[in-house]
């Protein structure tokens, strides 16, 4: 079963803490932005003309009859938390009874502390469990406990009203009141699944300041891992230059054992021609020769599949490197030569048609061009004749970096239509009404 949990936080006289903290003027690190529009806010209605739970606090102090001079010091609003653990909030929330659970609350509240000094209430939606803040003015009528120096002093001044209002956040915060709050919360809450906590159990809450104060200690825990890691990062470089001096110097042994092998065989030969003496020792020597050969061949399995690697880390590093040069070349002809895609398109489109390089090179520099001869059509799969044209390429009016080729005054691709309707007319075919078209882009 789930507990319900009630707790009291004192406020200091600016107020600017709690009132940030429950109206998400700042969001603190333990919550979730992604959830602070599940929050409620202004639960409890302002005075008309105020705004802001500080002004709702100040606006209560002022308009409660207090007689006596308040202190800069003194408590000013009290914030009230009431929740439970995650499987009892979820509970209310999956039953549809949250609602009525935060009306139940606030209820409670007014009819435990006056309802004039419930000032404001949100229910918070965005940190690790929902819960409600209530903030409560602490004005009390309750007669004040004389200290003892004052009950012997001689009376100075006249006597005042025993129930006068008055602000005081001990006289609410009394240990033996505090007690009956969580008694009289238990049964208020009881029809939700929540019970009463544990007379005298050590359990506190873990105010705002001391979970960031726990998150810093967490934090540097995690700097001094980083760093540890960053150490231990560096001593595997250094192990790794280690391993790559052995393999250097395996490499030259097997360079050695290939000499030794050499020599052995030439000692084997003259050996055969000593006397049987020597037998037993030349037997010795063929098993050796037999294990480094052995060895040897391991060596140069090792050595061939790390040439392997670095070959392949060589190539991998050269292709990132001409990648990124012809990204930053890209990137550089579009900013210094914002016209030559469009160019390059153009000058393409000419090639394909069957205009000759240095035609192509003429009209790219946007001179006219006195031409004679065939073009092919792509829109009509036909080649076109002309015994003398002009072709121009000129700067879309639209956009300064783009072009159109025109020919003979029309664009390219209405000079081909233009050309086919000629040629059907020839033909004695009545070629269709042209219609609506939009401009090609290459």
């Amino acid at each position: 079963m789930s507990y319900a949990v009630f707790h009291i936080i004192k406020a200091n006289s600016s107020l600017n803490s709690i009132a940030k903290h429950i109206e998400r003027t700042s969001h603190p690190e333990n919550a979730d932005p992604a959830r602070t529009h599940l929050n409620r806010y202004n639960l409890v209605e302002y005075p008309d003309g105020i705004t802001g739970l500080a002004a709702a606090v100040e606006h209560r102090i002022a308009n409660a009859g207090i007689t006596r001079k308040i202190s800069d010091r003194q408590v000013r609003c009290l914030n009230m938390v009431m929740t439970s653990d995650n499987e009892g909030m979820q509970k209310i929330i999956d039953e549809g009874k949250l609602d009525e659970w935060i009306a139940d609350n606030i209820r409670w509240a007014r009819d435990t502390f006056g309802g004039d000094n419930v000032v404001g209430a949100a229910l918070h939606m965005d940190e690790r469990t929902p819960h409600l803040h209530i903030a409560v003015v602490p004005i009390v009528t309750a007669e004040r406990k004389k200290k003892a120096r004052e009950a012997t002093a001689k009376k100075r001044y006249r006597t005042k009203a025993a129930n006068r209002p008055r602000l005081c956040a001990d006289d609410i915060m009394e240990r033996g009141k505090m007690s009956g709050y969580q008694d009289t919360y238990a049964e208020a809450m009881a029809k939700y699944g929540l019970e009463r906590g544990i007379r005298g159990s050590e359990a506190r809450h873990i105010g705002q300041h001391e979970y960031y104060r726990d998150c810093m200690v967490k934090k540097k825990g995690l700097e001094e891992d980083i760093g540890n890691l960053s150490t231990e990062k560096r001593k595997l470089d250094k192990e790794k230059k280690s391993l790559e001096s052995k393999v250097e110097n395996l490499e030259c042994r097997t360079t050695a054992l290939d000499t030794r092998k050499k020599m052995l065989t030439q000692v084997n030969e003259e050996i055969r021609q000593q006397n049987n003496e020597l037998y037993s020792e030349n037997t010795r020597l063929t098993e050796a020769n037999s294990s480094l050969a052995t060895e040897n061949k391991s060596l140069m399995a090792t050595s061939s599949k790390l040439s392997d690697d670095v070959v392949r880390l060589q190539m991998q590093k050269l292709s990132n490197e001409a990648n990124g040069d012809f990204q930053k070349y890209k990137a550089d002809i579009a900013r210094y030569f914002p016209d030559l895609e469009d160019l390059l398109n153009w000058g393409r489109y000419c090639t394909h048609i069957g205009f000759p390089d240095r035609f192509t090179q003429r009209i790219l520099a946007q001179e006219k061009v006195g031409f004679a001869g065939a073009l092919f059509s792509s829109e009509h799969n036909q080649t076109f004749r002309t015994e003398g044209s002009v072709a121009k390429l000129e700067r879309d009016p639209e956009n300064k970096h783009r072009f159109m080729l025109n020919i003979d005054g029309v664009s390219v691709f209405q000079w081909f239509r233009n050309m086919a309707r000629k040629l059907l007319e020839k033909l004695g075919f009545k070629p269709k009404e042209p219609t609506q078209r939009h401009t090609r882009k290459i």
